[in-house]
């Protein structure tokens, strides 16, 4: 019987703590989205690549003893 009293208890702060979030509309989170990838590409890597030589997780070739 605790334990579902304290089941519930969690439940209904995580209730009000998710009633207090400040909401948007979703055409304005879109909006903001577009407005902050158009705003950071130049440097972001995924949309302009890596020179090879700074890549960290390039192929590093070992020397190899026959």
């Amino acid at each position: 019987m605790m334990s579902q009293i304290q089941t519930m208890k969690k439940t209904v702060l995580q209730l009000r703590q998710e009633a207090n979030i400040q909401r948007i509309p979703v055409s304005q989170a879109c909006d903001d989205l577009m407005k902050y990838c158009n705003e950071h590409q130049k440097t972001d890597v995924l949309v302009t690549g890596m020179s090879p030589s700074d890549n960290p997780y390039r192929d590093i070739k070992g020397c190899i003893i026959i």
